[in-house]
């Protein structure tokens, strides 16, 4: 799915209400990627240019090199945003106190319209003074842009979420495919859509729909079309498209294949305590075997031989492949860790977000049965999941013998069915440092069963705990 004019007007109230008075203090770029920092503001805005993965958002993250945006907009200060309804269009306005005393009133205009998205600075008189990419005459039939020009806006969209009465059933049916595919259901689509845009715009409930713990598609509000399906519940729009781009972008579908590959290999290198078996197996019966053998049966163990090689060299092979394959283990193993810990932190490693750690909000799955599961992202949000979300008849989850997220699965009064603890259960394995392995034991009991550790903020102790074995691929 595609980036919405629905989600650019809720967008621009999450911008106002984090970042609005806040003055800029550097602006980076990594590839097509834009991220904005403010002064004293925990968020920073992101904006991505990347086709078909256009965006505009908040988020905690921050990279790349210094933009030629910086010294145009330090010390700029954001005094309000404006948006052309029905297109995917923002304009940021910012204002700045001169030396000589005047004021200064920029508009950053981010034009999130396909492959032709820009971001363009503009003065108060309507020049160009920078952009992110230049488009000479001759580029476009419909403007250029270039510095010292004056600033035209991109055509309007032929079709609006705002202008459905435009579109025939064909039209109306494709266009909610692209960008609203969890609307796309029943036979009268317009008043369908218009009650839930209007219902988006103010209730506000984000979400992701999952496929096998996997994104389909971000929504503002849960929709009547995609009912009973799993998700994932976000504070705000800007995290569940941050989280639903993430998780299906190009990158980290090539970390997952990566990642695939280093598990299979280890399973293959898990065999490597059989070879130290086939080396003793041959030292103590060294005497019983005969030279240029192919292969030898000890202990009803059937073992493979160089011909060419003498018994005790045999068993010197089989004790270096074991070293070898140990050796290899180990370092697969690292890798696998390195890759977990990056993928539960985001796209970056802590040491690449200018040092600061994320505090994301807890997440709030829905269960096959209904219930709410919450799951922790840290250990101040493990104590709020535990101990302020969770209730004395609600069920506690945690990875056993592992680090990992508290779960807490909310009973509501009810008995919870096989699946919504199966269903709890993997997404404490999931949110583990055991996550990797696949497969693992969870334990679970009662919350009202479950103890803090006296000056451990996170670490609990449980009493009348059960444990489940659980995988991740069932």
């Amino acid at each position: 799915m595609m980036f919405s004019e629905l989600d650019i007007l809720i967008i621009r109230d999450e911008i106002l209400s984090e970042l609005l008075n806040g003055e800029i203090r550097e602006v980076r770029c990594e590839k097509r990627d834009l991220f904005f920092e403010f002064k004293g503001r925990a968020k920073r805005l992101f904006v991505s240019l990347m086709h078909p993965h256009i965006r505009v958002h908040l988020t905690d993250t921050m990279g790349g090199e210094p933009h030629s945006f910086t010294p145009l907009l330090k010390g700029y200060r954001l005094r309000g945003a404006k948006i052309r309804r029905g297109d995917r269009v923002i304009y940021l306005l910012f204002e700045k106190k001169l030396s000589h005393g005047l004021m200064s009133r920029p508009v950053l205009a981010i034009e999130l319209t396909g492959k032709y998205s820009n971001v363009i600075l503009v003065d108060q008189d309507g020049i160009i003074t920078d952009f992110f990419q230049e488009v000479p005459p001759g580029r476009s039939r419909f403007r250029k842009v270039v510095r010292d020009e004056k600033y035209v806006p991109p055509p309007e969209k032929p079709r609006s979420l705002f202008r459905l009465d435009e579109m025939d059933d064909t039209e109306l049916r494709a266009y909610l495919e692209k960008f609203f595919p969890y609307l796309s259901c029943g036979e009268n689509l317009r008043n369908l859509v218009s009650d839930y845009v209007k219902r988006a715009l103010e209730e506000k409930k984000p979400l992701v729909y999952l496929e096998d713990g996997r994104p389909l598609y971000y929504a503002p509000l849960p929709s009547p079309c995609s009912e009973g399906k799993e998700r994932a519940e976000f504070e705000k729009l800007s995290e569940a498209i941050e989280y639903y781009f993430r998780e299906t972008s190009p990158r980290k579908e090539r970390e997952d294949r990566v990642l695939k590959a280093l598990l299979r290999e280890r399973e293959r290198l898990r065999e490597f305590p059989r070879f130290r078996e086939y080396g003793e197996l041959i030292l103590r019966h060294i005497n019983e075997i005969e030279g240029g053998a192919s292969s030898v049966e000890l202990e009803g163990k059937v073992i493979p031989l160089d011909p060419r090689l003498s018994p005790g060299e045999n068993a010197d092979r089989y004790f270096s492949l074991y070293k070898r394959m140990k050796r290899g283990l180990e370092k697969i193993e690292r890798k696998i860790r390195e890759r977990s810990e990056t993928g539960r932190q985001g796209e970056k490693p802590k040491e690449a977000q200018g040092g600061k750690e994320a505090t994301p909000p807890y997440h709030v799955f829905t269960s096959p049965g209904g219930l709410r599961v919450y799951v922790g992202k840290n250990r101040k949000s493990n104590e709020m999941v535990t101990f302020e979300l969770g209730t004395r008849d609600d069920i506690f989850f945690h990875v056993k013998g592992g680090k990992g997220a508290h779960v807490i699965l909310k009973t509501e009064g009810r008995e919870p069915g096989e699946d919504d603890i199966l269903f709890a259960a993997r997404l404490a394995l999931l949110h583990s440092n055991l996550s990797a392995d696949g497969k693992g034991l969870v334990s679970y009991t009662l919350r009202k069963y479950v103890r803090r550790v006296p000056g451990q903020p996170g670490t609990v102790t449980l009493e009348r705990e059960e444990v489940i074995q659980v995988r991740l691929d069932e």
